[in-house]
């Protein structure tokens, strides 16, 4: 196997870091793809049902569905103990694990399969069965919620797998065909069909008793082509924020914004994500609940507070982040663990995700079971204004890592934890000269190099390793520890990890 393999296949995302553009990233995670699919299919499959990026999961799912299933007849699979079909099992159950997380995220990586992102068309007959079965094989409510959010992106999807003459035929009535490929999934779908393809939908009493949203989408449609602001107004409350806000857009409605941010329908996420939107329109507060966030997305609103020296609600952000670190999943690494945590400007990250590296890394230290000593080497601190000792730093100034190893062996821990980008510039290869030092005079200790930006060059052992044979470990996200620590063994022990994904695969998705 190809020993230039690591995590970062499942933790990419397209977006640049500090030192390095996109693209460069894109190219050498491809290569990661490529390699590991062409090694062994299998391995490869079974290797997405780890934690990671909606955006890698999709490039693999692109990747199995564009290459052919083997024509033998799955005696191949025997040995593995898996069934001819757990490909597809894989493939829905990647994006339905998506899909209850994020979304928007699983429908762009069906897109994928249109061209979208990236990628090439594929419109094979798997390919085009997983699509409807993902869009339409689910209860008439949740359907109705998915058509009203996604209206256009699934119009894409639909007509991608029916092709044209299919999707012709059935909105002008074929229903056998509709039962063939549609009604099979969800035999109430049919409206949900015309509503995606702007054709007003039929039999209003079937539309009313399933897709209740629909209903009333085309309701507020006809109240906003009118003019009739006060039927319009009294439908708000039903329907998606962003929804109501293109038809107060598109027919120019003489309606305040605020009267469409404070009432319209929001996600739990969307609730974060606008609360200072919402502020700024001057539309009554929403209350947004703190404890059904995600960690990441807690740390990243706290920063964004601080930054703009907002102190409304910052104690129940911060009652939320304890409350989150308590309960995520931890990974035992010994009782005398010490984390270093560099705190240094490059960990501020891209334009594109800013502060993500310091957010990850915050977040990284909650998910390791045993923490006795956190050592921030650089940073500024920051008073977190409207509390009284709660203050966060911020990255800035330079990066003398060794002065925190230091810091971290003088404590006596036996196993050491830096969380940095490896960029070390202060002085430069200190760190190295520091660990050797260490490690000649006879102390004992476990050095682990977390990277939380993921770097088309983090495995080569050039700029981004901090001491000569400790191979950084990326780790772009806390919820990946996992899937870094079963990478690490996936070379050295492949047999072994291919029995552990398979045993992974039948207790997640059975088999």
């Amino acid at each position: 196997m190809d020993k230039t393999l690591d995590s970062g296949m499942l933790q990419y995302v397209p977006k640049g870091a500090y030192y390095e553009e996109k693209d460069e990233q894109f190219k050498a995670v491809k290569r990661m793809w490529d390699g590991l699919f062409e090694y062994d299919r299998v391995l490869f499959a079974l290797t997405s049902i780890l934690n990671g990026t909606g955006f890698s999961k999709g490039a693999m799912t692109h990747k199995l569905l564009s290459n052919p299933v083997s024509p033998q007849t799955g005696k191949e699979l025997v040995p593995d103990g898996l069934d001819f079909d757990f490909e597809r099992k894989v493939i829905m159950y990647n994006l339905d694990r998506l899909a209850k997380q994020q979304m928007a995220r699983a429908i762009k990586n069906l897109l994928m399969l249109t061209g979208e992102e990236l990628h090439s068309k594929v419109n094979n007959s798997r390919t085009k069965k997983v699509i409807l079965e993902f869009i339409f094989n689910r209860d008439s409510r949740e359907l109705d919620s998915l058509a009203i959010n996604f209206k256009s992106k699934l119009a894409k999807l639909v007509r991608h797998a029916l092709g044209k003459q299919d999707l012709f035929k059935i909105l002008n009535g074929d229903k056998n065909l509709f039962q063939k490929k549609i009604g099979r999934y969800n035999k109430y779908a049919e409206p949900v069909v015309y509503h995606l393809f702007n054709k007003v939908p039929k039999n209003l009493d079937t539309l009313r008793g399933h897709f209740p949203q629909i209903d009333n989408y085309w309701l507020a449609r006809s109240y906003a082509i009118e003019g009739n602001i006060k039927e319009f107004e009294k439908l708000i409350h039903k329907l998606p924020w962003r929804v109501m806000m293109g038809f107060r857009n598109s027919y120019k409605l003489e309606i305040d914004k605020s009267e469409i941010i404070g009432k319209a329908i929001m996600s739990d996420k969307e609730e974060l994500q606008l609360e200072a939107a919402v502020k700024r329109s001057g539309a009554k507060k929403r209350k947004v609940n703190y404890k059904a966030q995600d960690l990441y997305d807690l740390w990243k609103a706290l920063y964004f507070k601080v930054y703009t020296d907002d102190s409304e609600n910052i104690d129940k952000i911060s009652e939320a982040i304890e409350e989150k670190m308590d309960k995520i999943p931890k990974i035992d690494l010994g009782d005398k663990c010490s984390v270093v945590l560099d705190a240094s400007h490059s960990m501020y990250g891209s334009e594109e995700r800013p502060l993500h590296p310091i957010l990850t890394g915050l977040c990284i230290i909650p998910s390791i079971k045993t923490v006795k000593d956190v050592f921030i080497v650089s940073g500024k601190w920051k008073e977190v204004k409207g509390t009284t000792n709660l203050r966060v730093v911020m990255p800035a100034n330079s990066s003398p890592l060794w002065r925190g190893l230091v810091d971290a062996v003088v404590s006596g821990a036996e196993t050491i934890v830096v969380i940095s980008d490896g960029y070390e510039n202060a002085v430069k290869g200190m760190f190295d000269h520091v660990y050797k030092h260490f490690k000649k005079t006879g102390r004992e200790f476990n050095l682990i190099h977390i990277n939380p930006v993921f770097s088309a060059d983090s495995r080569s052992g050039t700029v981004r390793a901090l001491a000569e044979n400790i191979t950084p470990m990326p780790v772009g996200n806390y919820k990946y520890l996992e899937t870094e620590f079963i990478f690490n063994q996936m070379i050295e022990n492949t047999e072994a990890v291919k029995k552990l994904l398979v045993q992974k695969y039948k207790e997640l998705i059975g088999g």
